[in-house]
């Protein structure tokens, strides 16, 4: 039998990925970024640390920074690699950090996803029009009052 775990990863290359790269993201796996040449504007899904091999919960972690700010951050700070993780936290000034759901005013969102897949186009649906209808224009807006 298959894991949730193994799940997780088909659900995203095979669903989630298409429809982020359909509205206009770049990657794969878990993280997404929106092309802007001032910022770095990313998406990242987030397993939560209790899931097992019968269910995950994800989320998704939104993350902006000014492409200036990141490489005067990385001139002090060389580990932090050359481009962020919106998944792992990083104290860079002019960073935004938030999860879709805090964008989105209902709280922090997980969304199930099982082994037996059995609410997997409920959970795609819900979780893709949360990132069109707020991930995106959080995004959006971000840039934009950087540039």
């Amino acid at each position: 039998m298959i894991t949730a775990q193994e799940h997780f990863r088909a659900v995203v290359r095979d669903r989630l990925a298409p429809a982020l790269r359909s509205m206009g993201l770049r990657g794969s796996g878990q993280i997404y970024t929106l092309p802007s040449e001032s910022c770095w504007a990313q998406l990242g899904l987030q397993r939560h640390k209790w899931s097992d091999r019968t269910a995950v919960q994800f989320t998704a972690n939104l993350n902006v920074v000014s492409r200036s700010a990141w490489e005067q951050a990385l001139a002090l700070w060389p580990d932090i690699g050359a481009k962020p993780t919106p998944n792992i936290f990083t104290p860079v000034a002019d960073v935004c950090n938030e999860r879709i759901g805090l964008v989105a005013g209902v709280g922090d969102c997980w969304w199930p996803l099982s082994a037996d897949g059995r609410d997997d186009d409920a959970t795609c649906r819900d979780f893709l029009t949360m990132v069109g209808e707020h991930g995106l224009p959080f995004l959006e807006r971000e840039v934009a009052a950087r540039t």
